[in-house]
């Protein structure tokens, strides 16, 4: 290093070449680089490197401090963005004797004291009925959890799906519908995003339009939430090429698109099937009349090709408690072949099955909700 002092041109310059650099990414379509470049705050270390050749080349190290959001985006490609930015710098400036020698991003401090409690997953230490308050609110009493990532546009038809899906003991999520006026917005998004047990990408034509379905996807992905994506107008893309389709749905038949969903559910086991069982369980107690319970044994419990002895037993139990199902004489003929089918019985009537009043079955078999 010179024993007297330099001055740099570069720091005064800087500024300007971030912004040529913005619009060049721009025009590449380049979005990512464009970010970083338009949200990242410079900072500049000044002659960390030396050269004594013609005269002396001063190397400085450019530091860009990201957001939050923009830092988690590009973390795994860092090392890369890192130099690419650099080497782009390089290609614009004409100064001989300056040069940047290395780019790092860094992520700004966080300015949210309560990041636990925000992120919408923080597990309380001591009982809080907050948490069951937001958990009911979102999700009702539903055992299965579905987020429904669509573009508003089809809010009401998304809305409709959400219908047909809670006779199999679905809950669906539907922003545009489930969030009240008062909720804010994005809080409530993020705390359903993070207690899904499924997301279903809903592919409408301009899906990938939308500023929010592809940072839902991400969530998904991200904490290896199982994504069922249906074809309504587009193919899956990106990550979610890696999962099935479901092909062959229409918007205007959301009661064949919610089978779909339940039998793509089952016959993948993207769902525990224990946990799909007491769902439709679930959703035979609350049968609310003779059709209704017919409906559900011929559309939901049907699809389930075994059962433990425990589970028939649960639904059974559901099956005496609930008249709407105990008097459903249809019913009781499409429920007949299936309790033989999983028993291996040959019984002539629902009612063989009934456990005897004084059975003192183990509190295991109990319902379970």
């Amino acid at each position: 290093m010179t024993s007297h002092e330099e001055t740099f041109e570069l720091s005064s310059k800087l500024d300007n070449l971030l912004a040529t650099m913005s619009k060049i990414y721009a025009s590449q379509k380049n979005s990512l680089l464009e970010l970083i470049v338009v949200n990242g705050k410079p900072t500049l270390e000044e002659a960390r490197e030396y050269d004594n050749w013609n005269g002396g080349i001063y190397g400085h190290a450019l530091t860009l401090a990201l957001p939050e959001e923009v830092f988690i985006q590009i973390i795994n490609d860092k090392a890369s963005l890192e130099s690419q930015i650099r080497e782009d710098i390089e290609k614009l400036h004409d100064m001989n004797r300056e040069y940047i020698c290395k780019v790092f991003f860094e992520m700004e401090p966080s300015q949210g004291e309560r990041w636990r409690e925000d992120s919408g997953v923080l597990h309380p230490r001591s009982p809080s009925a907050r948490s069951e308050v937001d958990s009911t609110r979102i999700w009702g009493d539903k055992r299965i959890r579905l987020f429904l990532s669509h573009k508003a546009t089809f809010k009401e038809q998304t809305f409709n799906l959400k219908k047909s899906l809670a006779p199999y003991g679905i809950a669906a999520f539907v922003a545009h519908s489930d969030i009240e006026p008062t909720d804010e917005w994005l809080r409530e998004v993020e705390r359903a995003l993070f207690s899904m047990d499924v997301l279903v990408a809903l592919l409408s034509e301009d899906f990938h339009d939308s500023n929010w379905t592809d940072q839902e996807v991400g969530v998904a992905i991200g904490r290896r939430i199982p994504i069922v994506s249906i074809r309504l107008g587009r193919d899956p893309y990106g990550f979610m090429g890696k999962q099935q389709g479901l092909s062959g749905c229409q918007w205007e038949d959301t009661s064949r698109m919610s089978l779909n969903i339940f039998e793509l559910l089952l016959k993948k086991e993207l769902i525990d099937k224990r946990q799909l069982f007491t769902a439709a369980l679930s959703a035979y107690a609350d049968s609310t009349s003779w059709a209704d319970s017919v409906w559900k044994v011929k559309n939901v419990l049907s699809k389930f090709e075994s059962l433990t002895p425990s589970q028939v037993h649960q639904l059974l139990k559901v099956y005496q408690v609930n008249k709407q199902n105990f008097y459903s004489f249809e019913g009781n003929d499409y429920l007949l072949p299936l309790l033989n089918k999983w028993t291996g019985k040959h019984c002539e009537d629902v009612k063989d099955y009934l456990v005897p009043s004084g059975d003192n079955t183990s509190t295991d078999n109990e319902i379970p909700f």
